[in-house]
């Protein structure tokens, strides 16, 4: 159901290894070898294969700056991405290096047809191999979508959200040890995670109010995007002993300021409440 990327190993949605053996496909199929610069012009944007990863689908979005995203479709219909830098060399077919997060190098090929089909050869790679020579009979084919380099609306909350659930549950785990909200990510044990990107900055405030409590929001920077808030509480049950809840909260609408801090229920058994104009976002 996932894909390593950090090792370099392909896995399809069902977690096989994806790798076959090569069978050679004829060259004759491909484009003439393009320059460098005109391979790297043409290749950025969006492209879309529907089975790509193991049968399953799989875009690509190449952008200007030499990083690809790579996105996927998990089983219950949320999608993900994961980001790669790449650099590319001329040939016939093209090199291209993927330059993966834990700083280990993936060689490969790709190769635009006169159709305008993208061949990217994804079996069979993985750190350490040398370069394939030829694309093989299961060679991942993409057909362009859009020449846009950014990424979906849905894809950039979707990892907002995800970087708002890692600090609202880091909130709670710090609050349980040192009775009280962290008012920066500093003294948080959790992964790193950028508070100002080209998209969304996100901001924390800690409140002294009964019940304690942390607002943490995302504000866009993209006006088609929508806005979060997140709200972490102490609220004590009917023995009087202090349990954490969180409710996040996203706009309705694109919006470029937060929803208002959700109000907590008077019981740990209660629910979280939106502010007008914003819902309850469940993960």
């Amino acid at each position: 159901m996932m894909v390593v990327l950090t090792t370099g190993v392909i896995l399809s949605p069902g977690g096989m290894v994806v790798s076959h053996p090569s069978s050679t496909l004829s060259q004759s199929r491909l484009a003439q070898a393009e320059p460098a610069p005109e391979f790297a012009e043409a290749i950025l944007g969006q492209w879309f294969s529907p089975s790509a990863l193991g049968g399953e689908p799989l875009t690509f979005i190449f952008t200007e700056a030499g990083i690809l995203h790579f996105i996927i479709t998990l089983p219950r219909g949320r999608t993900v991405s994961q980001e790669f830098g790449y650099e590319i060399t001329s040939g016939s077919p093209n090199a291209i290096d993927l330059m993966l997060p834990n700083g280990e190098t993936v060689a490969t090929i790709a190769q635009i047809t006169e159709s305008g089909e993208l061949l990217f050869q994804i079996e069979g790679t993985q750190p350490g191999l040398p370069r394939p020579t030829e694309f093989d009979e299961n060679v991942a084919r993409f057909e362009r979508v859009s020449s846009s380099t950014e990424l979906p609306a849905r894809l950039v909350e979707a990892n907002v959200l995800d970087a708002l659930i890692d600090i609202s549950r880091a909130q709670r785990t710090h609050y349980l040890e040192f009775r009280e909200f962290a008012d920066s990510l500093e003294p948080l044990n959790s992964d790193p995670v950028p508070l100002d990107t080209d998209d969304y900055r996100i901001e924390l405030e800690v409140s002294q109010t009964t019940p304690e409590s942390v607002r943490i929001t995302a504000t866009p920077k993209r006006e088609e995007l929508r806005s979060f808030t997140s709200g972490v509480f102490m609220v004590a049950n009917e023995r009087g002993l202090e349990v954490s809840l969180v409710g996040i909260c996203r706009s309705d609408e694109p919006e470029m300021t937060p929803p208002a801090m959700p109000i907590p229920p008077d019981t740990p058994e209660g629910t979280v409440t939106c502010a007008p104009g914003s819902h309850l976002m469940e993960r």
